[in-house]
Formats: C-alpha cells, sequence, structure tokens
C-alpha cells in the first residue's frame, strides 16, 4: 500500500510541474498587445504552420465580424491552443462552462497573387461558427448562450478560402455548456488546399488502418473463444482490440461520425468513454487469467468501478461524467497499470523469450496510455497513441500465440515417440499400458484437432486482413518508409521494406487517381501560353520518335501544306505545354500498347476553320492495331475502361486516356476515337486556334507539310 501511495504521490508531482510550467510560458506572453501572425515571409512551398498564439477573446459575446469594430470594450488577450480554464494571459483563469468569440488577423504575402489556402480546424470544445473576411465559412453544431440554446458537434474540418494580400482577419464563435473543457484546445492549421486535404487524408488512412486492424483482431480472438469456451483470455483480449477500435473511431478524424453524420455528439463522448472503461476492465481481467490463471482482488475492484463509471455515463449527460476523467486517470488507471506491469515483470523474471516479449508490448503499449492521458490533459502537444500501443501489445501476443501453438506441436511429437516406444516394449507391459496408451491417443487427436481449428483461423485471419487493407494503402508506404529508414529500432525493417517496394505500383495507380481527380475538381492550375501549333506538335514527334521506333515499324508525322499556311497564317494556341505533351505521351502510349509485330504508328495535325471566324486544330494518333467495338468508343475515355479485346495489351493504370479527356477539356477542346477501315484505329482531339500572319513565313517550310 506505501508503494501504490508513493507512485501516485510521483504522478501528482509531475502534473503539478507540468501545469507551473504551462503557467510560466503563458505569463511570457502578457506583453503582447495584438492578436495578430505575421506571415509576410511565409510561402505554400514551405509547408503548413500553426496559428499558434494570442488570439483576442470577447468573453460571454457572441460578436460577428461586422461588429467587433464598433466594440468599445477591450478583449481578452488569450492563448490559443488552450482550454479557457488556461488559456487568459491577463486576469483569473476563465470557467469551461460558458460562450465567447475569438478574433485573430494574419498578415499574408501582399506582393503575391492570391490562392486558394486551407484551414485545419480540428479540436474545438464544443461548437462554432467560423467568419474569413467577414465571410460564414464553417459551421459545427449551433452556437448558444446556454445549454439550451447550444447543439454540440465536433468534427474535424478542412476549410479553404481565398486569402486578401496582406491582412486577412478570423473570426470564430464558440460555446461550451456540455463537457469539462471548452475552447480552442488542438492548434488551427494553415496550408494550401493540397497540403492540408493530403494531410487529413493521410491521418484518415492511418485511423481507418488501425480501426481495420484492431477490428479483425478483435474478431479473430472472439473467434478463438467461440472454438474453444475455456480460452477466456482470448474473449478478454478481443474485447480489448474492439474496445480501442470504437474509441479510435469517435476520436481524431472521427471516422464514425463521418460514417453515421447522424450520431449525435453525446453519443458519439458516451462511445469514447466507455470504451476506455471498458478496454481497461478487459486488459486487467486478460492479464490476471493469462499470467495468474486467477481472479485476485483487483479484478473484483475493477468490475466494480466499471460497471459504476459504465453506468453512470448511460444515465449522465456529459457535463457531468467527462469532470471525472482526471481522478479516474490518477486513481484508477495508474494503479491499475502499475501492477499490470509489476505482474509481466514477475512473469519475465522467469526468463522464457514469449514472458519477456510480452513484457515489452505492455511497456509499449502502458506508454502510449500515459502519452495519450497527458495529452487529453494538455500536458504535451501530440496524442492518440493507445492504438498503435495496442498494435504493438499485439504483435506480442502474436508471437506469444505462435509460441504456445510449437509448445503444442511439440507435445504431439513427443506422445508420438512415447507410443511408438509403447509399441516396442515387451509384451508383458502390454496389457498394463494399454489404458495410458488409449489415453495418449485421445490426447494426440484433441491435439490435432485444435491445431487444425487454428490453422483454419490463422488462413480466415490473413484473408480477412487482405480484404481490410484495401483502404488505407495510402498510408503503408509512409509507415514502411519510416521502418525501413531505421526510425523503428525493432527488428521490422526488412518486412517493412518488402511492403514499401510492393506498394510502388499501387502508389502510382493513387498518383493517377489523384491527379484525375484534380483535373475533374478543377485543382490543378494551367499554365497557358501563346503555342504555334504545328512546330510544337512536330517537336513533340522528334522528341518521341525514337521511343515509338522501339516496337513500331514506321512512326510518321502530317501537318498541313506549306500552301495551305501560307494562305491562312501560321495557327496559334493558347495551351499549357507541360499538360499538352502528357496528353501526346499518353496517347502514343496507348497506340505503342495495340499495334502488332512490324505496326505503323501515324501523328497527324490539321486546320479546319468553321463559320463565325473561329478555328479549331485536330490532332490524331492513329495505328493499325485492332479496332475496338462501336459501342465501346465513347467508353474508353472513361475510368479503369479494359475492353474484352485487349487482354494481349500491356497492363496499365486504366486511367490515361481519362486524364487525356480532362486535359482536353481543360483547353476548351473534345476528345474521341473512331475506327478507320483498312487502317486501324485513331483517337483524335481538338483545340481552339487563331491564325497570324507573319513576315519571312514563305522562307519557313521546316514544318509544313512533312510526313
Amino acid at each position: 500500500m506505501s508503494r501504490l501511495g508513493n507512485l501516485l504521490s510521483i504522478v501528482f508531482l509531475i502534473a503539478v510541474f507540468v501545469e507551473c510550467s504551462q503557467a510560466t510560458l503563458i505569463a511570457k506572453e502578457k506583453n503582447v498587445s495584438e492578436a495578430m501572425i505575421d506571415l509576410s515571409g511565409w510561402e505554400v512551398s514551405e509547408g503548413i504552420v500553426n496559428l499558434n498564439g494570442v488570439w483576442d477573446l470577447y468573453w460571454n459575446q457572441l460578436v460577428a465580424p461586422e461588429q467587433i469594430n464598433g466594440l468599445q470594450e477591450k478583449p481578452l488577450k488569450v492563448h490559443v491552443p488552450s482550454v479557457w480554464r488556461s488559456a487568459n494571459t491577463e486576469k483569473q483563469p476563465l470557467s469551461n462552462m460558458g460562450y465567447g468569440t475569438y478574433r485573430l488577423r494574419m498578415i499574408l504575402p501582399a506582393d503575391e497573387p492570391s490562392q486558394p489556402l486551407a484551414l485545419y480546424v480540428g479540436g474545438v470544445a464544443t461548437s462554432y461558427r467560423l467568419w474569413i473576411n467577414g465571410e460564414l465559412h464553417a459551421v459545427n453544431g449551433a452556437v448558444g448562450t446556454s445549454l439550451q440554446t447550444m447543439v454540440p458537434y465536433n468534427l474535424p474540418k478542412v476549410i479553404t478560402f481565398v486569402p486578401q494580400p496582406g491582412s486577412n482577419e478570423l473570426v470564430m464563435q464558440v460555446s461550451n455548456f456540455v463537457q469539462r473543457k471548452g475552447g480552442i484546445w488542438e492548434p488551427v492549421r494553415l496550408g494550401s488546399t493540397e497540403q492540408i486535404r493530403a494531410e487529413q487524408l493521410f491521418s484518415f488512412a492511418s485511423e481507418v488502418f488501425i480501426i481495420g486492424c484492431l477490428i479483425v483482431m478483435g474478431l479473430y480472438h472472439l473467434g478463438l473463444y467461440v472454438g474453444r469456451r475455456k480460452e477466456l483470455s482470448a474473449l478478454y483480449f478481443g474485447g480489448l482490440c474492439l474496445a480501442v477500435a470504437v474509441r479510435t473511431s469517435v476520436l481524431g478524424e472521427a471516422v464514425l461520425l463521418n460514417l453515421f453524420p447522424s450520431l449525435s455528439w453525446e453519443w458519439a463522448v458516451k462511445l469514447e468513454y466507455g470504451s476506455i472503461f471498458v478496454g481497461m476492465h478487459m486488459l486487467t481481467i486478460f492479464v490476471y487469467k493469462e499470467y495468474l490463471d486467477m481472479k485476485g482482488l483487483m479484478v473484483k475492484i475493477s468490475a466494480v468501478i466499471h460497471s459504476s463509471l459504465i453506468l453512470l455515463i448511460l444515465l449522465a449527460p456529459a457535463r457531468i461524467y467527462t469532470h471525472l476523467m482526471l481522478p479516474y486517470q490518477l486513481l484508477v488507471i495508474a494503479p491499475v497499470l502499475t501492477v499490470l506491469l509489476i505482474i509481466f515483470l514477475r512473469t519475465a523474471l522467469k526468463r522464457k523469450i514469449d514472458s519477456i516479449i510480452n513484457m515489452v508490448g505492455f511497456i509499449f503499449f502502458s506508454t502510449a496510455i500515459i502519452a495519450d492521458i497527458l495529452f487529453y490533459n494538455h500536458l504535451i502537444p501530440y496524442g492518440d497513441f493507445a492504438p498503435y500501443g495496442l498494435l504493438i501489445l499485439l504483435f506480442s501476443q502474436s508471437i506469444h500465440l505462435s509460441l504456445k501453438f510449437s509448445h503444442t506441436a511439440e507435445k504431439a511429437e513427443r506422445l508420438s515417440v512415447e507410443l511408438i516406444v509403447a509399441n516396442e516394449t515387451l509384451e508383458q507391459k502390454i496389457k498394463e499400458r494399454t489404458i495410458e496408451l488409449r489415453r495418449s491417443n485421445e490426447e494426440l487427436s484433441r491435439i490435432n484437432d485444435q491445431l487444425f481449428r487454428n490453422e483454419q483461423f490463422r488462413r480466415q485471419l490473413l484473408s480477412s486482413i487482405s480484404h481490410e487493407l484495401g483502404t488505407p494503402l495510402t498510408a503503408i508506404r509512409a509507415l514502411s518508409s519510416a521502418v525501413a529508414d531505421g526510425l523503428v529500432e525493432q527488428d521490422y525493417k526488412k518486412y517493412a521494406k518488402r511492403i514499401y517496394e510492393r506498394t510502388e505500383l499501387l502508389e502510382r495507380l493513387i498518383n493517377d487517381l489523384v491527379e484525375l481527380t484534380k483535373l475533374e475538381t478543377e485543382l490543378t492550375s494551367f499554365q497557358f501560353q501563346k503555342v504555334d501549333i504545328t512546330s510544337f506538335f512536330h517537336h513533340l514527334y522528334s522528341c518521341y520518335e525514337m521511343d515509338m521506333l522501339e516496337r513500331a515499324a514506321q512512326f510518321t508525322w502530317e501537318s498541313p501544306t506549306y500552301k495551305e499556311l501560307k494562305e491562312k497564317g501560321t495557327a496559334f494556341a493558347s495551351m499549357d505545354i507541360h499538360r499538352m505533351e502528357q496528353v501526346i505521351v499518353n496517347i502514343l502510349s496507348n497506340a505503342k500498347k495495340f499495334i502488332p509485330d512490324e505496326g505503323i504508328i501515324e501523328m497527324k495535325v490539321e486546320l479546319c476553320e468553321h463559320d463565325l471566324g473561329t478555328a479549331e486544330a485536330v490532332v490524331s494518333i492513329t495505328n493499325n492495331g485492332p479496332l475496338v467495338p462501336e459501342n465501346e468508343l465513347e467508353a474508353i475515355f472513361e475510368r479503369f475502361y479494359r475492353s474484352k479485346e485487349s487482354k494481349h495489351a500491356i497492363k496499365g493504370s486504366g486511367l490515361g486516356l481519362s486524364i487525356c479527356k480532362e486535359i482536353v477539356r481543360s483547353h476548351q477542346g473534345s476528345i474521341a476515337a473512331k475506327n478507320i477501315p483498312c487502317i486501324g484505329f485513331c483517337i483524335y482531339f481538338t483545340i481552339p486556334v487563331w491564325f497570324e500572319r507573319e513576315e519571312g513565313m514563305e522562307n519557313d517550310e521546316h514544318f509544313a507539310g512533312g510526313r
């Protein structure tokens, strides 16, 4: 009991020390006179920045942007991110229950053209409205001046806007009457739309990957219990995995709220807290069952405490039970983790390799839980490590199970040897050992059945993992790269490197999907310039001629005749030369794939004039490969199109022609395909052009009429 008291005293002193450190940091910011962040020297290419610092706060006032400048009352200076109780840098701490209006001025570069930026707004307790430069951009829940008038909701959002050169103003109304913390308690992040969305996608994919792994492992252990009811430790460990999966789904990027937007904030918090209580109890009884094979006093106390807490969160609102978290962490989690760690240490002293591995896994898990406790009490800037700690614990448990199965196999082999020896003994001992041999056969049969069931479960697990890892593959490369670079000090490097190599092919598909999506949503920027059509496409023909001749027997070029150019003038178009080169490369690559041996590819540019003085250039690429069915000519420009007659073609992502379609569309043109009888298959596109006559062009015949 004295050791437990000493541990609690140490935890309390650490908490007081960190709180004092934060108070000192806030005190240093009292002299800040204006809520402003100077980003005039910041460039988007430098990456995402946090809007941390001192903001204005009009406490107990919900002020619209157009009303702020007319207020005579001076605002409070508060530190962001932080909860209201610890945010005030001027006076005594504020209450975490209340409402107010934040204001911040951002100074962006004034000499650069405005490009779309994005804000990532995560933890704001517990409802808000956000204006940027006087325009309402985001709403989470309903802001109110009392518990009855506000509607809580907390879903991370990416907010895109076009900034003004120089000064930009953020105004956020925040209210909280429903939980223990209020205010902006996580950093507001600023960056380009691509950077912010990529970061959110990575975080979301990581959480989906973690949740999927935890659910699969949880169901796997529950399956072990269903197959063998005596394996209670599998039931408890499966419950722990599912509890952490539920908690992860409502934190961070709030995967569950994205899947079920109608889920209320109150029930999301109940799931968050309930999963903590269920998970801690499952961890306690799992350790006692697996390593002590008994129910100690702590298990009974844990059952009473956690049952009472679960009943409380089901019956009480969040504004009541959320205040119990800090006492729960100090009086329950800290003692329980200490006792469980002692149990692991005592087991590891037996110097069994599986016991040592389990101890290491539990240390990682305990460290992750402690880090999360510090994060949600605003003592460290990063958190949500519990799922990763649990994955490490899962890995150690898988090794434990593998060694356990190995011991079972050794036992089966030993019984087989004993059976052979028994059969070779003297005849006078046969009658005496008949009963023993029968028992040995029964035990051997039971072990074989158990091994067969375990193998079936293992195969089902691998199949499930292969299916579930489809969505979060975007996160694998970053994770495996970190392991391969030696950032993880365990012996995972060789496995991570294999994963990294096998994901490179998938990455190309993902990059094509990202590029196509950007083109379809008009997020891609084009650098248009005036281009001589004939010269430009002849230049591309020359650049890729050798590449085409690696497979084609002929690669020909045809353009308007010198006479035609002399009559009409030089044809110009407004083009992004790099994007247009991408179109030509994709179509040539497609043509190269489908030609037969000794195939022919022709690249042709034609100029067509229409009524009302309009004109266009028609660029076509034809090969003598197989024709495409007429009913599929439009479908070839769709995503992942694959003709039934193109099985012999080299495999690709199926996105090249879709990307071409979007690039041509962005140039105010069109793209299509046609079959030319007795010649082959042709893909052509059009772009608008205009004609200009220049002196001396009669001497320039370099690009005209070539074949």
